[in-house]
């Protein structure tokens, strides 16, 4: 079912390849981040909140017409909200997915993937999340973390020299990287350093893909 094999298989290959992967947008810095990723040719995928898309539907159109895939990121990103039980997991992503149909004007469009606030794995919210990733998986919704990152939620004194180190550290002897960024007001630093980021990867070999190679 729609790349499930393939989502399994994500952080396993015998090639270099890099997945950049934005949480928590759109905001007043995606036009930016999109700039520079068509600047640069390369295409992403943009985990997405509900809320956000309903208030800024022409910068989700223009995510998904410049050809990034759009995933779910949940509606509200309130942790108690979304996880008080399996099923308001799966009622956010469905919210969210609604809001991103009405924004970018397909009215069949799913996703089929999902990324868990706060990562799917441990958190006081561990047994909910187990049963929600069933829920999900019986409603054909897959779900993806990531095995790389930038730091760019770890620190509030960020600067692109801790981003590029942090890539450097998180990304060391894998071939298939899924990387964590996030599209935030707060989190600007990683617009900053995105062309600098590509850069990295392109000249340690890596090869840029989306979630469209992947769920077909």
């Amino acid at each position: 079912m729609y790349g499930r094999q393939n989502v399994n298989k994500i952080y396993q290959s015998d090639t270099k390849r890099a997945f950049l992967t934005f949480d928590d947008g759109p905001s007043s810095v995606t036009p930016k981040i999109l700039d520079i990723l068509k600047q640069e040719k390369v295409k992403a995928t943009f985990f997405v909140l509900g809320s956000r898309v309903e208030v800024m539907p022409e910068t989700t159109k223009r995510i998904y017409q410049e050809g990034h895939y759009i995933a779910s990121h949940g509606y509200s990103h309130i942790y108690s909200q979304i996880y008080a039980s399996p099923e308001s997991v799966l009622e956010e992503y469905n919210r969210c997915n609604e809001e991103i149909k009405k924004a970018i004007g397909i009215n069949e469009y799913n996703s089929h993937l999902f990324r868990f606030p706060g990562g799917l794995v441990g958190g006081k919210y561990a047994t909910i999340k187990d049963q929600a990733k069933e829920l999900l998986s019986q409603n054909e919704v897959l779900h993806i973390d990531w095995n790389a990152l930038t730091g760019d939620a770890e620190t509030n004194n960020l600067s692109i020299e801790f981003e590029l180190k942090r890539l450097q550290e998180t990304t060391e002897n894998k071939n298939s990287v899924v990387i964590l960024l996030h599209d935030a007001p707060a989190k600007s630093v990683t617009a900053d350093a995105l062309p600098q980021i590509i850069n990295q990867l392109k000249e340690r070999g890596y090869e840029f893909k989306n979630f469209y190679e992947i769920i077909e």
